[in-house]
């Protein structure tokens, strides 16, 4: 069966500077930390909806930063105790994806550094990491903008399934965050076995980057019920120009889990369980890649 899916005509999507201390002049810092094309294109946009400063108590703040996540203990601390909350909100057409969305991150990136605070994607509920990771050749997904995390449910010992199990559990249920401010539903891998959860992740990610085009588009848009996932579209997920792998294509099932989100499983034909699928139909690559290297050619771990 067909989905359908709308594009909304325009997105909002937003980030939180905490921090201490607030310059004098907001805007002045911004201009401050850009040069060439950027500085040009921040310039015009600030001010406008494309790209609104805030500034408020933490007391006082629109934003809820008391659940935010993220890889740092320190900055994550900081970010839920700080006095004061700079906020970048852009509200942008879908044409202006990603374009939009980029420079509304840089512009946090650059408040942050200028008042040595900690930066928050609202979107992700998630501290940005400290070392940009954006890339000379351009937008990225795999550039922090898909907040979807391996759990730690093995390492803590929840999880008891021996690890050549097929289907000893189904602990796992990976939902992208994120894909929202694409003008796109999320997506959702769930029932998913300890041992297969790295394959699923990067089910996900490939999947997302597969429907990353259509957000571009407002308007309804019918999906197939079956996707195929090429290595080209793992290989674009990272950057890469080469194709992840050399075989065919995956088919992959979509279903409306909820709204604005859908759910991935193993292509109708498939004779036995989402596990199973994981662990035999899947390219090596997507076992084993977890994460990579900034400017360089994805590579497995």
């Amino acid at each position: 069966m067909a989905i359908t899916i709308n594009v909304p005509k325009k997105i909002t999507t937003g980030f939180v500077v905490a921090t201490d201390h607030v310059p004098d002049e907001v805007s002045i810092a911004i201009r401050q930390r850009f040069s060439g094309g950027d500085a040009l294109e921040i310039a015009e946009r600030l001010g406008t909806a494309r790209l609104e400063v805030a500034e408020h108590r933490a007391e006082d703040s629109p934003w809820d930063l008391s659940q935010v996540t993220g890889h740092d203990i320190d900055d994550i601390e900081r970010a839920r105790h700080a006095d004061r909350h700079i906020g970048v909100t852009s509200t942008l057409p879908v044409s202006d994806l990603p374009t939009g969305v980029h420079l509304a991150r840089a512009t946090a990136k650059a408040i942050a550094e200028s008042v040595c605070g900690v930066p928050v994607d609202l979107d992700l509920d998630q501290v940005l990491p400290a070392i940009p990771r954006e890339r000379d050749s351009g937008f990225v997904l795999a550039d922090d903008w898909l907040g979807t995390s391996l759990p730690p449910y093995r390492n803590a010992g929840r999880c008891t399934a021996a690890d050549d199990d097929v289907d000893g559990c189904s602990c796992v249920e990976l939902v992208t965050r994120g894909l929202r401010r694409f003008g796109l539903p999320e997506l959702e891998l769930v029932d998913v076995g300890c041992a297969h959860d790295l394959a699923a992740l990067n089910v996900l990610r490939a999947t997302a980057q597969r429907l990353l085009p259509l957000g571009k588009h407002a308007g309804e848009h019918v999906l197939p019920s079956e996707y195929s996932l090429a290595g080209e579209d793992f290989a674009a997920f990272w950057g890469g120009t080469e194709p992840a792998w050399d075989d065919g294509p995956v088919p992959v099932r979509l279903s409306e889990a909820a709204d604005d989100r859908l759910r991935i499983r193993p292509p109708d034909d498939f004779p036995g369980t989402l596990n199973e699928w994981l662990w035999d139909e899947l390219p090596p690559v997507l076992h084993e890649m977890l994460s990579y290297d900034p400017d360089e050619t994805p590579r497995p771990d």
